[in-house]
Formats: structure tokens, C-alpha cells, sequence
């Protein structure tokens, strides 16, 4: 009976078998063993095929006319792009943090709006926007200025670095606004009794107090420029840019026979340096010399920009324009016209397009159902192995869970294309041979994208407080029950957001897409490639603004989703 002494002497009861260590453990093994063997399958058979060290390899790669130019190029792209990336999201996470030209919730979501859509439709929707003679920017110039007034073009450096800017903005501004958000503010206060301006307070105190999140959005910022196949395969190629992504898709897709050996050797170029920027990262965290946080940072009057705040919000509003609203805007006009026309008549407007997308044409049908089935399921195993790991990290934590963190990150330090060439080098051939399959792609889909999806699973858990778990202890709550009835409820909001972000990336990925799937398996990326090969360009635009349509769809329900639940 409840309450009854257990007689002395006597064994206590068995205990309970509870099957989340064991889910968790099979989860991280499994997940190490994805990330971990085929990037030293890689590794090994590129530098010691045969168990024998050979540099024929390397002295043939390093004798290549085309290498330098290419190394040069991605250094230039990546790095100028990195640096306008960072100085925009630093100066945007300020405004809206700092500032009493912050434009609120609405404001923090607004840099980060690129990272909901796919990076290839806002790419298309700026070819669209600023191709030669048929842009529409151009179009719109040549009646403003005459046919001999001035013209932009997508196809150049300029154009190149525009997009990879915009497309690292959001990551450098997720770092930054939350290392702002926890810096003391008496340290920009000092700074403004003082006599110090808004401007030279920002530069002299608030961005060298937060050198560490600097530097962190940095490397984000190149692991991404260098990781994303979109980007250079459509700007950077017409423009006769050579670069690593295109490069080392070209060596495996367009070359015959394929020069596997090459090809690894430049994503382990890639891997070389983003570990060297990591190191250099973690050297500049580890001084401990520039983070300054307080508790009283929600608290602090914002400062005043006097006449400046109304020119800082109409910045960040062009902002979003450029970046997404006007490449939006292109792709539907595009997707409307039979035929790519600079004349917008609205009369001639058309649903063509959309319906052989959506009913007629079998590779764009077949994308969307495998791009669907494949986001759906790799963002549930996902998210699934993201909470696992967070779950045990949060009540157990110990030195597992510390590994555990850092394994399912890890990912996030290694760019999408070196992680697809060494899934190719691993899966394709003996024993697995996975392929042109549909289960490689999500092998690599899940390894890729798992990390945004274990952040958000951790910030999630951090609503659920210590003290509604030890309640549930005391009340002779199990681990499994507590879990059950405490946590997922209260963290569930944060762990849809987690799987929508994961849902989005896989639905609009390139990288693993150009090298894994196959004419048997298209998915959204492979499908967008060959139209645009083929030059179908109202059929590319129609095809990139459903892809949209089906993101924001699934985002809007998120929303909905954690309004409600927030409700209750």
C-alpha cells in the first residue's frame, strides 16, 4: 500500500527501464558516425588511398592552370561579402536593439526574412530584376535615362557580391543582436554622459565589446558563402567567375571521366580553412578580454539618434525591399508571362507556367513530392535527435551531454558542399551503393541541417525553469512522465519554429541537390538546375515562386501554431 515502510533487509524495487538514455544514445552514435565517417572516408581515400601516403594528387591538382585564379576568386567573393554581411547585420542588430530607431518585433524579424526563403528564388529574382537589355531594373532605367543612359547587371563582381551579401546578412545579424542584447549598457551610457557621440560610441564601445560575436558571425558567415552552390551557379557562372562550388561540381558533374580525386581534395582545401578560421575564433573568445554582460541590459533607455532615427528606418526598410521584396516581386511577373518579357502587361498575364509545374510537366512534379516527402521526414528525425540530445543535456548533462552538443553542431562549422562530396564518396559506390537515392539525400539533408534545429530545440528548453521539474520529482513524477506532461508542452512552440527553419533549408537546398539526386530521384534543387540549363525562364519563375508559396504556407502555420499554443 501507498505510505507502507519497506520491511528491513528487504530489496528495493526493480527499477524502471526508460527507454530516453537508450533513444538518446542510439540518436548521437548514429549522428556521430554520419558525420564523423564519411568526412575521414574522404579524408583517407584522398591523401592515403591504398593505406599509402600519395601526393601524385596534390602535385597534379597544385599544377593546374585554373587553381589560383580559382582559389583567388572564392577569397575575394567570400571574404568582401563577409565583410559588408557583418557590418550590415552588426549595424542593423544595433539599431534595433540600441536605438530608438529600433522598429520593434517586427524590426528583428525583418534582416532575417532572407534566411526563411530559399537563397536560389531570391538569386533568380535578381537575375530577373538585373540581367542585361530584359531586366527590369534596366527596362526601368532606359526609359528614365534614354538608350544611352547607365545600366547594372547581375552577371559581374558587383552583382555576386550583392546577393552573397544579402544571403550572409541574417546570420551575422542572429550572432550580433544577441550578444548586444545581453551587453551592460552602462558601458554606453558612460560613454554618452562623457560627451561621446551615438556613432563614436558604437564603434569605440558597443562593436569592441562584442569582438567574440563578431568574429563568431564571421565564420558563420564564410562557412555559408562557402558552402552554397546556388548563388555562384547561376550569377557567378554566366559571369565566368570560377569558384570552389562551382569548380568542384564541375570536376564530378560536367567532366568525364569524373575527377573524384581533385574534387575532394578542394573540399578538404575548404575544410582546412574553415578550421582555421574556428581556431582563430575560439583564440579571440577565449581572451575573455572583450565580452561585457550585464543584467540591466532590457531595462536600458534606448538611445537617441535625434534626426538620424527617421534616416535609420527608412535604411532598414530599403533593406528589406532590396533583399526581398523586389526579387520576390520579379518572379511572380516573370511567372505570369508566357514568354520573359521587360513590357509588363498586365493584360497578356498568364497561369501557364504554374500549371505545368504543378500538373503537366514530370520533373518539376516529381521534385515537389520528393523535395516535400524528404524536408517533411529529414525535419522530423531532425528535430527529433535535436530534443533528444537537448532533453538529456538539460536533466542529466555531465560530460555525455557536453559531447552530445557539441557533436550535433558540428556540422554547422563544415560547408553543405564538402559534407555532400563526402556523402558522394562514401554512399555512392561499395557497400552501400545509395547512389542517385532518395535515402543519401537525407542522410545529408539531416547531417547538414541539423544544427539550426538543435539551437532552437535549446533555446526552447530554456522556458521550462529547474524548479517545475524538481516539483514534478517531488510529486513522484518519472523522467519519462515529467517530460511528457511538463516539458514538450511548454517547450513544444520552440521546437515547431526549430522544425519549420529545418523544413525551409532542406526544401530549398542546392548543395547536397547538384551532387546526390539523380533524373530518377529530382528534387527541387536538381529540378531547378536543369530548367535553368534548358533556359525556361517563366517556368524557372514559376517553379521558385511555388517553392516559396509551399515555405510560407508551412511557416505561416508555424506561427499559428505557437499563437495558440501560446494561448492556452
Amino acid at each position: 500500500m501507498k505510505g507502507e515502510r519497506r520491511p528491513a533487509g528487504a530489496l528495493p524495487p526493480p527499477a524502471r527501464f526508460q527507454p530516453l538514455p537508450l533513444l538518446t544514445l542510439v540518436s548521437f552514435v548514429a549522428l556521430g558516425l554520419l558525420i564523423v565517417y564519411p568526412l575521414g572516408r574522404m579524408l583517407v581515400s584522398t591523401l592515403l588511398p591504398g593505406g599509402v601516403p600519395d601526393t601524385a594528387a596534390v602535385t597534379s591538382l597544385a599544377g593546374e592552370p585554373w587553381l589560383w585564379p580559382v582559389v583567388r576568386n572564392t577569397v575575394l567573393v567570400v571574404g568582401i561579402s563577409t565583410v559588408f554581411a557583418v557590418a550590415i547585420g552588426a549595424v542593423f542588430a544595433w539599431l534595433n536593439e540600441r536605438t530608438d530607431a529600433t522598429l520593434g518585433l517586427f524590426g528583428s524579424v525583418l534582416p532575417i526574412i532572407p534566411l526563411l526563403l530559399p537563397s536560389v528564388a531570391l538569386t533568380i529574382g535578381w537575375v530577373f530584376l538585373s540581367a542585361p537589355n530584359v531586366g527590369l531594373v534596366n527596362v526601368l532605367l532606359a526609359r528614365l535615362t534614354g538608350p544611352e543612359g547607365p545600366r547594372v547587371t547581375i552577371y559581374g563582381w558587383i552583382g555576386l557580391l550583392l546577393v552573397y551579401t544579402i544571403h550572409g546578412v541574417p546570420y551575422a545579424y542572429l550572432v550580433v543582436s544577441s550578444a548586444i542584447r545581453n551587453l551592460d549598457p552602462a558601458l554606453e551610457e558612460a560613454s554618452l554622459i562623457s560627451g561621446a557621440g551615438v556613432l563614436r560610441t558604437l564603434f569605440r564601445v558597443s562593436l569592441p565589446a562584442i569582438v567574440p560575436a563578431l568574429a563568431g558571425s564571421c565564420l558563420l558567415v564564410v562557412i555559408s558563402g562557402l558552402g552554397t552552390y546556388s548563388i555562384p551557379a547561376i550569377i557567378a557562372t554566366t559571369a565566368q567567375i570560377d569558384v570552389l562550388p562551382t569548380r568542384i561540381v564541375h570536376l564530378l558533374v560536367k567532366d568525364y571521366p569524373p575527377r573524384l580525386a581533385d574534387a575532394q581534395l578542394l573540399g578538404l582545401m575548404m575544410l582546412v580553412v574553415v578550421l582555421s578560421l574556428w581556431l582563430l575564433q575560439r583564440k579571440v573568445a577565449a581572451t575573455g578580454q572583450f565580452v561585457t554582460v550585464g543584467g540591466r541590459a532590457a531595462g536600458s533607455t534606448p538611445m537617441s539618434l535625434g534626426r538620424g532615427r527617421i534616416p535609420a528606418r527608412i535604411v532598414m526598410w530599403l533593406y528589406i525591399l532590396v533583399a526581398s521584396v523586389l526579387p520576390m516581386a520579379a518572379l511572380l511577373l516573370v511567372a505570369v508571362q508566357r514568354f520573359w518579357s521587360p513590357v509588363i502587361d498586365p493584360a497578356k498575364f498568364t497561369l501557364f507556367h504554374f500549371e505545368q509545374v504543378l500538373f503537366v510537366n514530370r520533373v518539376t512534379m516529381a521534385a515537389f513530392q520528393h523535395s516535400l516527402l524528404l524536408a517533411g521526414v529529414g525535419a522530423t528525425l531532425a528535430m527529433t535527435i535535436a530534443v533528444l540530445v537537448a532533453i538529456h543535456a538539460a536533466f542529466r548533462g555531465g560530460l555525455i551531454g557536453r559531447i552530445g552538443d557539441i557533436v550535433i553542431k558540428s556540422p554547422a562549422t563544415i560547408p553543405n558542399l564538402v559534407i555532400s562530396l563526402a556523402f558522394l564518396t562514401t554512399f555512392s559506390g561499395a557497400p552501400f551503393f545509395l547512389s542517385g537515392t532518395l535515402v543519401i539525400l537525407l542522410l545529408a539533408f539531416v547531417v547538414m541541417y541539423i544544427p539550426p534545429g538543435s539551437i532552437a530545440a535549446n533555446a526552447a528548453l530554456t522556458q521550462v525553469g529547474a524548479d517545475l521539474r524538481e516539483a514534478s520529482a517531488i510529486a513522484g513524477a518519472g523522467e519519462g512522465r515529467t517530460i511528457r506532461r511538463i516539458v514538450l508542452p511548454i517547450a513544444l512552440p520552440g521546437f515547431a519554429a526549430g522544425w519549420t527553419l529545418v523544413f525551409v533549408h532542406m526544401m530549398g537546398d542546392l548543395s547536397a541537390s547538384a551532387l546526390l539526386a539523380g533524373v530518377k530521384t529530382p528534387v527541387i534543387g536538381f529540378a531547378i538546375l536543369t530548367i535553368w540549363e534548358t533556359g525556361s525562364f517563366g517556368l524557372l519563375a514559376a517553379f521558385s515562386a511555388v517553392m516559396c508559396l509551399i515555405n510560407a504556407i508551412v511557416v505561416g502555420a508555424m506561427l499559428w501554431f505557437v499563437r495558440q499554443r501560446s494561448t492556452r
